[in-house]
C-alpha cells in the first residue's frame, strides 16, 4: 500500500512559551496529524516498544513528542517547570511547529491527561484520546506525592520504580521506560503533579471527539462514566484487570484506532 509520504521521519525541535526545548519525530503521512503523548516515567521510545505504532499502520501521520525532561526534551528540574499547563504549553508548541489546522492527540496514562487538558483549552484538537487517565477532579495528597518523588529520586529509584511496575504485571517495554528516566526530572515531574494536575478538564468545543481509554476490570470506573456524561466521551474498554497491565493492550488499542480511521 502505498504512503503517499513526501519523506520518512522527521526529527524536529521547538521552544515552548517558557524556552524549554522540546524534540521529537514526525513521520509524514496524508491526513489529520496524531500527536502521541507518552506517560510521567517514559519517553517517546514506548510508541515503537509497545507496539502501538505499527498497529496504527505505516500510512499514519504521526508525531511522537518527548515530554519535557524525558528523553532528548530538555530539563527543567522544578516541580513549577512540570506543571499540566506547561505541558500544555509544550504541545501548542509542536501545533505551531506543523501549522495544521486540526490534530488528533493520544496520551498514556499522565499524558492522556494532558491530551485531555490541550483539548480542552486549543481549538486546534479536534480529537483526544486518554489510555487509562480520566477528566474528573482527583485528590493528590502532598506528602504522598513528595514521598514518590524521593523515592524516585534516590540512588535506588530506577530499581524502585521497575520493582513497582513489575508487581503491578506491567509489560516488559514500560518496566524498561522506567530506567531511561533522570532520577532528579522524574522526582521534579512528580512533584509537578501539584500544581493543576487536580483539575477537572473541559470540552474545548462542541465537535470534539473525546475518548477515554481503560481497563474493564478498572477498580475505579466511576470518573470514567462521570466523563462520558459531563464532556459527551465515549468510553473503549480493553480487556484487563487494571490500569497498569492494559499497558500491555496498547497495540490492541492502536490496531482499533487504526479501524475507525479506515472507516471498519
Amino acid at each position: 500500500m502505498s504512503s503517499g509520504r513526501p519523506g520518512g521521519p522527521e526529527a524536529f525541535e521547538v521552544t515552548s512559551r517558557d524556552g524549554t526545548l522540546i524534540r521529537g519525530v514526525r513521520r509524514p503521512g496524508p491526513g489529520e496529524p496524531l500527536v502521541l503523548v507518552h506517560g510521567v516515567a517514559m519517553d517517546r521510545r514506548i510508541w515503537y516498544e509497545s507496539g502501538f505504532l505499527d498497529a496504527l499502520g505505516g500510512d499514519a501521520h504521526v508525531i511522537t513528542v518527548d515530554l519535557r525532561g524525558r528523553g532528548e526534551s530538555e530539563k527543567v528540574g522544578s516541580a513549577e517547570g512540570h506543571g499540566i499547563d506547561r505541558y500544555v504549553e509544550d504541545l501548542r508548541a509542536v501545533f505551531d511547529r506543523f501549522g495544521a489546522r486540526r490534530y488528533g492527540v493520544f496520551g498514556t496514562y499522565f499524558g492522556g491527561r494532558i491530551a485531555l487538558a490541550a483539548a480542552g483549552t486549543d481549538p486546534r484538537v479536534a480529537r483526544a484520546f486518554s489510555f487509562c487517565a480520566h477528566g474528573e477532579e482527583v485528590e493528590i495528597p502532598e506528602g504522598a506525592v513528595e514521598e514518590e518523588a524521593r523515592a524516585v529520586e534516590g540512588p535506588d529509584g530506577h530499581r524502585y520504580l521497575r520493582d513497582h511496575f513489575t508487581r503491578k504485571g506491567a509489560p516488559p517495554w514500560m518496566v524498561e521506560a522506567c530506567g531511561r528516566v533522570d532520577r532528579d526530572e522524574l522526582g521534579a515531574a512528580t512533584r509537578g503533579l501539584l500544581y493543576g494536575s487536580d483539575r477537572r478538564t473541559e470540552r474545548g468545543h462542541p465537535d470534539q471527539e473525546l475518548v477515554l481509554i481503560t481497563a474493564e476490570g478498572d477498580a475505579d470506573l466511576a470518573p470514567f462514566h462521570a466523563g462520558e456524561k459531563r464532556l459527551g466521551a465515549r468510553l473503549w474498554l480493553v480487556g484487563s484487570p487494571t490500569r497498569v497491565r492494559a499497558a500491555g493492550r496498547l497495540a490492541e488499542v492502536g490496531r482499533r484506532l487504526a479501524r475507525k480511521e479506515a472507516g471498519s
